[in-house]
């Protein structure tokens, strides 16, 4: 009898795989054949799923700007509902992969100029994530300010040898003056 796949599920498997390859390895640190093999794949099978590393790495963003991996919280988990502790857990799931997330950033946007970099709907997706999520939390008036002091603290973390501890990062944000929603600690 032939073997029942899940094509769906197997392509999430893929692309879940591939986030700890393109964090690690840059967005051209590696062709397609580098990151089939570096997931224990074919280089036909990956393509099977992925036309492109475009598109590999579109379902990579996709997956990592979930709520749910926002936050590290378990499917089915829900997110903290206090505005504190929401914060402090997306700051953590940032610091783990801060220093790898920033150089796949610098390297997808490496050669691209400000109109290229405003028009991609990649990196549009993720900012705008970012933003709804810092909106839920802060406010909407709050939130480019939030990011600022998210990213901002992070990198001054990174830079201190995590000598700046996730707390002190969160309460910059908390401090912020709440006039919407997510005012309540």
């Amino acid at each position: 009898m032939p073997k029942i796949i899940d094509h769906e599920a197997y392509r999430l498997e893929l692309a879940t795989k591939a986030v700890d390859v393109f964090i690690e390895h840059g967005y051209n640190g590696l062709g397609m054949r580098g990151i089939a093999d570096a997931i224990g794949v074919s280089k036909s099978a990956l393509y099977h799923y992925f036309p492109s590393k475009q598109e590999l790495f579109s379902a990579c963003t996709e997956i990592i700007t979930q709520p749910s991996n926002l936050y590290g919280v378990a499917e089915g988990e829900v997110v903290p509902a206090l505005k504190g502790e929401a914060i402090a857990a997306m700051i953590g799931v940032l610091d783990n992969r801060f220093q790898g997330e920033m150089a796949l950033l610098l390297d997808y946007v490496r050669g691209k100029n400000a109109g290229e970099v405003a028009g991609d709907p990649l990196m549009n997706k993720a900012n705008a994530q970012y933003l709804s999520e810092m909106e839920n939390m802060v406010g909407e008036s709050q939130a480019n300010q939030a990011m600022a002091l998210m990213l901002g603290g992070l990198l001054m973390r990174m830079l201190s040898g995590k000598q700046i501890g996730i707390d002190e990062i969160t309460s910059w944000i908390t401090a912020l003056p709440s006039q919407e929603k997510g005012s309540d600690d």
